[in-house]
C-alpha cells in the first residue's frame, strides 16, 4: 500500500514535473525572436546609426562662406565692400543666400530692403545691377512701337532722351533727358505686347520727371531717343 502511494506521488509528482517543463518549453519558445522582431530589431539599430551619423555631420566645421550684412544699410542704398562681410555656415542647399565667390557681384547693386549687421545678404535683397542708378530712383514702363523703341537698338544701361510728339499740336518736344534704361521687353512672359509693341522700363530722376513722362505717355506719341556716349544730356544724368 505504501509503495503504490509512493509510485501514485511518483507518478503525479512527474506529471507535474513534465508539464511544468512543458510549460517552460513555450515559454522559452515565446520569446525567440521571430522574423518580424529581428526586422525591427535591425531597423532600430539602423535609425540608431542614421542619428550618430546626423550628429556627427551637425558637429563638423561648416566650409561655405556666405555674405553678411557688417553695418545697417538702408533699402535703396548702392553696396559697397565697406558694408559686406562673410560668415561660415550650413545652410540648406535650396538657400538663396550669396556666397564668398559671388560677392564681388553685389557691389554697386540697390538694397531691396534694409540690412542689419550679420543679416544673411540673399538674392532677393538686391534689384539687378543697372537699376535705381545715379538720377534713375523712379521707374516708369512703356509700351512702346518698334520704331519708337529704337528697334531692339536698346541696352540696358543705356541714357535716352524721351520726346514726345502731340498729333494734335505742332511739332515735338522733349521730356527727360540722360534717362536711364533699366529693362527692354520687360520680363519674359510679357516681352512684347499684344499690340506687336516693345516694352521698355526706364529710370528717372524724381517724380515730377515720373509725370510729365506717364503724360506724355498718355496724351501724346513717345520716342526714345538714344544720344552718343558723354554727350551733355548723358553727363548731366551721370552727376
Amino acid at each position: 500500500m505504501g509503495e503504490k502511494a509512493e509510485n501514485e506521488s511518483e507518478g503525479t509528482g512527474g506529471q507535474r514535473s513534465r508539464g511544468a517543463r512543458r510549460q517552460l518549453r513555450r515559454a522559452g519558445s515565446s520569446r525567440r525572436p521571430n522574423g518580424r522582431s529581428v526586422l525591427g530589431g535591425a531597423l532600430v539599430a539602423t535609425a540608431a546609426v542614421g542619428v550618430l551619423l546626423s550628429q556627427r555631420a551637425a558637429t563638423a566645421a561648416p566650409t561655405t562662406a556666405y555674405v553678411v550684412a557688417v553695418r545697417h544699410v538702408p533699402a535703396g542704398a548702392s553696396l559697397k565692400a565697406a558694408d559686406l562681410g562673410t560668415v561660415t555656415a550650413e545652410l540648406p542647399a535650396d538657400t538663396t543666400a550669396i556666397s564668398k565667390a559671388e560677392a564681388e557681384e553685389l557691389l554697386g547693386r540697390t538694397t531691396r530692403v534694409p540690412l542689419e549687421p550679420m543679416d544673411l545678404v540673399r538674392s532677393g535683397d538686391v534689384f539687378d545691377r543697372g537699376r535705381f542708378g545715379p538720377g534713375a530712383a523712379n521707374e516708369v514702363v512703356l509700351d512702346l512701337p518698334p520704331a519708337a523703341a529704337m528697334h531692339g537698338a536698346l541696352d540696358v544701361g543705356d541714357r535716352v532722351t524721351v520726346l514726345s510728339t502731340d498729333p494734335d499740336s505742332s511739332g515735338t518736344t522733349t521730356v527727360a533727358t540722360g534717362v536711364l534704361v533699366t529693362a527692354v521687353h520687360g520680363d519674359d512672359e510679357d516681352a512684347i505686347g499684344i499690340d506687336g509693341g516693345v516694352r521698355v522700363r526706364i529710370g528717372v530722376p524724381d517724380l515730377a520727371t515720373a509725370e510729365a513722362v506717364v503724360d506724355a505717355a498718355i496724351r501724346s506719341d513717345v520716342t526714345l531717343v538714344l544720344p552718343a556716349p558723354g554727350t551733355g544730356s548723358d553727363m548731366e544724368a551721370e552727376r
